[in-house]
């Protein structure tokens, strides 16, 4: 399968792209990013077998909760204590908490693309290329 897309287009594209990043990266939540993957590298880069190690064992503690709170659910139901309603219920609960802080994330985000300013490209540096095919 052959896929032909035009030079222009591919640079438009990375333009769109790298104006997106630069916008991000301007705001204040863009630049604590950028620090804490910069920290973490320079981090990683200097103990990198130590952060390794704290990662895997990070991953056994999960897991090892993970298990041990299945053995929980396990015997909470083969005693009677714990019905599929309740597993309902609380997931019912679950699912509006996590809907109420997706919310307020998309809220906060909205409030920062509104501080946030938009790069103007004046409209003769704008090529349009009609031609584009796609060929899948």
């Amino acid at each position: 399968m052959a896929k032909k897309i035009g030079v222009v287009t591919s640079v438009i594209l990375g333009l769109a792209g790298g104006a997106a990043a630069a916008a991000f990266l301007a705001t204040e939540s863009g630049k604590k990013v950028k620090k804490q993957v910069t920290d973490f590298v320079k981090d990683y880069q200097e103990n990198h077998d130590e952060i390794n190690n704290d990662l895997v064992n990070k991953a056994h503690d999960l897991k090892d909760q993970a298990v041990d709170r299945f053995e929980d659910v396990k015997g909470q139901f083969e005693s009677g204590e714990l019905t599929i309603e309740d597993l309902i219920q609380s997931g019912k609960e679950k699912v509006q908490d996590l809907t109420d802080q997706i919310k307020d994330k998309l809220a906060e985000v909205k409030s920062a693309e509104e501080e946030t300013t938009i790069i103007d490209i004046p409209e003769e540096d704008v090529v349009v290329q009609e031609d584009i095919e796609i060929d899948l």
